[in-house]
This record gives C-alpha cells, structure tokens and sequence, in this order.
C-alpha cells in the first residue's frame, strides 16, 4: 500500500505542475513512466525553448521542509534541466518550487541510517513559483 501512495503523490504532483505550466501558455507533454530522470517535457509556445522537468512531491499531511532524490541526482546537470517539488495541500492550490538542476546537484543533503543513505533538497523560499526560469 506505501507504494501505491507514492506514487498517487508523485503523479499528482505531476499533473498539478502540467496544469500550472498549461495554464502559463507553456506546450506541456507528460512522459511515460519509464523515461529516465524526465516526468514532464515543455517547450515556450514559439517552440524556441524546451526544458525537461522531474517532480517531486509531497503528501498534504507529509513533511513540508525537504523531499527525497536519488543519489543520480548528484550528477543529473543541464541547462535546460529542472526540478519542480511540489507541496501538495489539502483543499486548496500546491506549492511550487523550482529549481535549476545545477543548483540542486549542488546542494543535495546525504543522511546515513541503518538502512543505507539518503538523498535530499531543502526547501527554500527563493524558489518558490520560480515561473520565470522557463521563459
């Protein structure tokens, strides 16, 4: 059941982003499940840009403060690639931060525990509807 819940998060917080870049005039195309490292594919509405997208998200009753990454992370840079983590909310509208690939390949926080590591981005409100990066 933990599994079928992350991911109804995680796809929720995908289509909560394709919504708001639709709803910005943005071309937006959601990927196959499978594609690596890429949830979302948007391009400006003159097609002169293109960006690849991964989401992060977390639940309503879930931490506000951090969300989860893989180690790939460390090294998944482009110019053209970014994270949106999304703070999903109860009855009313997520929040979004977003994030230039770079900036989080430079500031992943690792944890040890008992059960191996783990890979995390602080929130930070300088990101927040960060929009603009995609024009």
């Amino acid at each position: 059941m933990v599994n079928r819940e992350r991911f109804i998060t995680g796809m929720t917080g995908v289509y909560f982003t394709a919504a708001e870049l639709s709803s910005r005039g943005f071309i937006v195309t959601i990927t196959a499940r499978n594609a690596p490292h890429v949830d979302i594919m948007v391009s400006t509405p003159n097609m002169k840009k293109t960006f690849s997208i991964q989401v992060k998200a977390n639940k309503p009753d879930g931490t506000k403060s951090f969300w989860l990454l893989n180690k790939e992370a460390k090294k998944t840079v482009s110019p053209s690639f970014f994270y949106v983590f999304v703070n999903l909310n109860e009855n009313r509208k997520p929040d979004f931060y977003i994030v230039k690939s770079g900036t989080v390949a430079k500031n992943i926080e690792v944890s040890r525990s008992k059960s191996g590591r783990w890979y995390s981005f602080q929130r930070d409100e300088k990101y927040k509807n960060r929009w603009d990066y995609f024009k």
